[in-house]
């Protein structure tokens, strides 16, 4: 699902067998946006853990809900784009979805923790580079007319 211009949610393919399941998170080709993945990371946070507005200034980013409950927000805060200052949200439970989402340079996200425990997975196409990236602080407002 395009969210914005080169922006999307995937849900993504659960092979299932007696064994288990498998999945592939970080396939390129599924958001016809040619990138690489440099650096993968995984973060665990708390329940009611508020994360956010971060962007990169020249990084592409996929996130992975590997365990736990999250209501995602992305902004476009590209000058130049149709969907300039628009917001994007959607909930995510790892239970029920198995689902990635991509966002390229100047796309701000955040997320709401709901799950007792939540395990992200992040692929991005740089190293981490503190100078990189840039944070705006997140408007409680949204966090109301989104909840």
């Amino acid at each position: 699902m395009k969210l914005f211009y080169q922006t999307f949610k995937i849900k993504l393919k659960n092979n299932i067998d007696k064994r288990g399941y498998f999945i592939e998170i970080f396939k390129l080709n599924q958001a016809n946006f040619k990138t690489k993945i440099s650096q993968t990371s995984h973060s665990l946070i708390k329940k009611n853990i508020l994360k956010g507005w971060h962007f990169h200034k020249k990084q592409t980013q996929w996130n992975y809900l590997l365990k736990g409950k999250i209501k995602v927000f992305l902004i476009d805060n590209r000058k130049n784009s149709k969907t300039y200052k628009k917001v994007k949200s959607f909930i995510i439970n790892s239970k029920k979805d198995k689902i990635a989402y991509f966002f390229p340079p100047n796309i701000g996200h955040a997320y709401i923790t709901y799950g007792k425990e939540n395990h992200m997975i992040y692929g991005t196409s740089g190293y981490y580079d503190k100078e990189e990236e840039y944070k705006i602080k997140f408007d409680k407002n949204l966090i109301k007319v989104f909840k």
